[in-house]
């Protein structure tokens, strides 16, 4: 069965409540009876002594002489008038207050309660016992009396002790009432609800933050993914249109070779472009999954930015833009292949978006126990308002620019996330119309495998 905070708390205070009045009241109620008795007893004593002193025994009889005080107080009457009771050692009754009084004689001195009378014994001379008494109907009532206010005190305290601990109750726990219902209006279609933390200081305001904030990373990434899909589909939707228009063009009507040669070599790079993008959003994918691994083993990182920039070599050379190579021997363990696709992407970056007959230089060094990368280009640079966001996926700083380069947008996320992979970091500095400078640094750690999903930037 469902029960609320609110009245599980309510339930447990009042449990805790009622058990600490009624331990209080029952102590004090038990002192008050303890008291009280203790109180019956000394005056019984004192009397019951005062007539053991007054009883002698002289030639085989005892004599007991009271004073006219002592007669006056055993003559009372009522039910809680006292009384006494005197036998010899054979238990034969020598005296009583009472002519008629039947009263069983005790095995000794001592205490006693008997109905409502309180009696004590005490022994005498030559053997004898003195038994004094008197009812206690009078303590009894003053008892239930205390106890009936007790009782009254006692309920009005509680009812009034319930009544605050709910209205604190309910107030402590207001705050929960509303980020319940600010959590429950947070949907897909409405992400920008928060919870209202004004006034609430305590630990559940502190728990308010700490939900606004996911709900604010919860907004973000689902952002992210939401501009994610859009270019994802738009990277594809244009390349697939290119290649469908060029088919239905080309089977419009019969084509000479040549034509159908330039409608299938249309067709290619459209399917090439859509494969580069498919291959990168599975790359990443698969690294936000976790299940893209990097093997490491023990290379030489200046052997592949060497091999590497050959590669890119007539890429450079066809717009007359010269890249000087400056790679120390810098062993470390990591992924080859993903390594070499971290100096491709960044190297061709650089010659991509350079100026005709600019320059392009790599440089690899080892410091501080991290291999350092740097890449730089002396390009048109990129404006400080789009540097934060380069690493993100699908970001171009000049979009119709870069996609009549060739580039899809996927390949800096990759990069980042190589790096983050190998427990390194990547960053960069540009100004506008002077050019940009990468900079990577990768631990030198030891062999092994490892893996790790994609930066959340990109």
């Amino acid at each position: 069965m469902f029960r609320s905070i609110r009245w599980t708390l309510f339930f447990w205070y009042a449990l805790i409540l009622l058990g600490a009045l009624g331990a209080f009241g029952g102590t004090l109620y038990r002192k008050l009876e303890v008291s009280s008795a203790q109180e019956v007893d000394a005056e019984l004593r004192a009397h019951a002594q005062a007539m053991a002193g007054a009883l002698e025994f002289e030639e085989g009889a005892f004599e007991l002489e009271l004073s006219s005080e002592y007669v006056r107080f055993f003559r009372g009457s009522g039910e809680d008038a006292p009384y006494y009771i005197l036998w010899d050692g054979r238990g034969k009754v020598i005296d009583r207050s009472k002519p008629r009084l039947e009263i069983d004689r005790p095995e000794g001195p001592g205490t006693r309660e008997r109905g409502y009378a309180r009696e004590i014994a005490i022994a005498g001379p030559a053997g004898s016992l003195v038994l004094v008494g008197r009812g206690t109907h009078e303590r009894a009532a003053r008892l239930r009396e205390f106890l009936w206010q007790l009782l009254g005190a006692g309920g009005a305290v509680l009812v009034l002790a319930l009544a605050g601990g709910w209205f604190l109750a309910t107030r402590a726990l207001a705050p929960i009432a509303r980020i319940s219902e600010a959590s429950a209006a947070i949907s897909a279609s409405d992400l920008s609800r928060r919870i209202d933390v004004e006034g609430v200081e305590s630990e559940l305001g502190r728990l308010a933050r700490l939900l606004n904030s996911t709900f604010d990373r919860l907004q973000e990434a689902f952002e992210r993914q939401t501009r994610f899909t859009a270019d994802a589909s738009h990277e594809l939707r244009t390349p697939l249109a290119i290649l469908l228009s060029h088919v239905e063009l080309a089977l419009r009507r019969e084509r000479t070779v040549e034509e159908y040669r330039e409608a299938l070599e249309t067709g290619h790079r459209a399917a090439l472009r859509m494969k580069a993008v498919i291959d990168g959003l599975l790359t990443l994918a698969r690294a936000d999954s976790g299940k893209e691994e990097l093997q490491r083993a023990p290379l030489d990182l200046g052997e592949v930015v060497v091999e590497t920039a050959l590669l890119l070599a007539p890429q450079a050379e066809a717009r007359k833009i010269s890249v000087a190579v400056a790679a120390e021997k810098v062993p470390i363990a990591g992924d080859r292949e993903r390594l070499r696709e971290v100096v491709t992407n960044l190297v061709s970056n650089a010659i991509r978006y350079n100026r005709d007959g600019g320059r392009v230089d790599v440089g690899l060094r080892s410091e501080d126990g991290a291999a350092v990368l740097s890449v730089a280009d002396t390009g048109v640079g990129i404006p400080e308002k789009d540097q934060p966001h380069l690493f993100e996926r699908f970001y171009r700083v000049d979009k119709a620019r870069s996609r009549e380069l060739g580039g899809v947008g996927l390949g800096l996320a990759i990069t980042k996330w190589i790096v983050e992979a190998h427990g390194g970091r990547i960053s960069l500095s540009s100004r506008e119309g002077e050019g940009t400078t990468f900079t990577v640094e990768i631990p030198r750690g030891p062999a092994g495998t490892i893996s790790g999903p994609a930066s959340e930037n990109g």
